[in-house]
């Protein structure tokens, strides 16, 4: 059926992008204004069948809805690939590994949809899983119908089943401590919020990118080195990404405050993963990074394997003392 009605420039309701709210976000919220669905924009574009917006379709966007390009640009995921390797943008930020952001398959806090009617910009971030305001664990699928949530649906708070998205009809579950203070410390560093006292401060003082893939490669495998969390290079979902966040806190805060272990505490650490962040993250990054394992080492948690990572020329600058990472109780 032809669509005569959205053949105008504009839409008639016209709004900005919210500071939190992320791209695509916005669109079902504009949509939702003006009494259209996402089926229909895509259509508009050429995107027939697209569940997400490209970002080359932004000054589009922005036509339709009378949004400020420099506004609602840095809130969509951009990747561009040069020599097979995809960079990722978001929010001024950049990405190195394209499975740290969520483009097409999104998740959601239904109570933050309930209360402030948008979608957050964090929450297309991979490893976020927690609502930090709310305290539960995000969802990426519909109750109701079993399906993985995407963009392309009817509203911003209904699933393309048709069902709503909202608490009454989406239970969640509490989320773990660790998912909570991940989910924080990601939305101050997205946002390049400083606040004293950090409850972790040595990721903290990390680039945000380094950060994620710090807490990805020491939390995607199980303790036996084997049995992958997730597969590499993939997207999980919500609930194995929980699991990530999970086991790579737990591991990064022990070896920060000597906690002991008997398990094979390095068999959980992704060393390509470490390989990589040795290769192309900031000077000040690598020193720290080179830090956290000498501290691995040193306690002796069956770290052979990390021993060839473990040395740098400028390790001495900050030796092995807790100044350098200094952290609260977990």
């Amino acid at each position: 059926m032809q669509l005569d009605w959205l053949k105008p420039i504009t839409f008639p309701n016209h709004g900005q992008i919210h500071e939190d709210e992320s791209g695509p976000g916005y669109v079902l919220r504009m949509c939702d204004a003006n009494l259209a669905q996402f089926s229909d924009i895509s259509n508009l574009l050429g995107l027939t069948g697209f569940t997400y917006i490209p970002d080359n379709r932004i000054p589009e966007i922005c036509r339709l809805f009378g949004a400020s390009y420099p506004m609602l640009a840095p809130r969509f995921v951009t990747q561009f690939k040069q020599k097979r390797v995809v960079t990722t943008y978001l929010l001024g930020h950049k990405l190195q590994k394209p499975y740290l952001v969520r483009q097409r398959h999104p998740q959601i806090c239904p109570h933050c949809l309930a209360h402030a009617g948008i979608a957050q910009l964090i929450w297309d971030i991979t490893l976020v899983t927690a609502c930090h305001i709310h305290k539960n664990q995000l969802i990426d699928s519909c109750q109701q119908c079993n399906r993985k949530l995407n963009w392309r649906r009817p509203s911003l708070k209904n699933c393309q089943c048709g069902a709503s998205l909202l608490p009454i009809h989406q239970p969640t579950k509490p989320a773990s401590k660790a998912e909570m203070k991940v989910a924080k410390l990601i939305w101050l560093k997205l946002y390049q919020l400083h606040k004293a006292d950090d409850e972790l401060s040595f990721l903290g003082n990390l680039e945000l990118d380094t950060a994620l893939r710090l807490i990805w490669s020491f939390g995607q495998l199980e303790n036996d080195g084997h049995s992958l969390a997730v597969r590499p290079g993939k997207i999980p979902s919500t609930a194995i990404a929980g699991t990530v966040v999970r086991k790579g806190f737990e591991r990064i805060y022990r070896a920060l405050n000597h906690v002991s272990t008997n398990s094979a505490f390095s068999s959980g650490i992704y060393i390509n993963g470490i390989k990589q962040l040795k290769d192309d993250t900031p000077w000040n990054d690598q020193l720290k990074i080179h830090y956290l394992l000498n501290l691995i080492i040193e306690k002796d948690f069956r770290a052979s394997r990390l021993s060839s990572l473990a040395t740098h020329n400028q390790l001495t600058l900050f030796g092995t003392s807790t100044s350098c990472a200094k952290t609260s109780t977990y």
